[in-house]
């Protein structure tokens, strides 16, 4: 099977962003009015109490997941298509 270098170079790009990305999500500056003894003794706030409804089975959320899920397999689906369309017509004199 031959992989495009186009698409070799999407993925790597893709996965590039996505690895820059992940780190800057979780930050959090420090605070910089303590000092190093005062950093360790802080505690955490307590967590807050919550109280849940079970209403039971969402069907709006699932019909919303699944849509986006077959929206994705579609999408893929008219890539692999297409690509293969493509990689037919190489060399077919038009």
């Amino acid at each position: 099977m031959k992989v495009s270098h186009r698409i070799i170079r999407l993925a790597t790009l893709s996965l590039a962003i996505l690895a820059l990305a992940a780190p800057v999500a979780g930050a959090v500056p420090a605070r910089s009015d303590l000092t190093p003894a005062e950093r360790v003794v802080i505690e955490p706030a307590p967590a807050p109490v919550v109280q849940s409804v079970d209403t039971g089975f969402d069907w709006a959320s699932a019909a919303i997941g699944a849509g986006f899920a077959g929206g994705i397999i579609l999408l893929f689906a008219w890539g692999a298509v297409r690509y293969r369309h493509r990689e037919e017509q190489v060399g077919v004199a038009r």
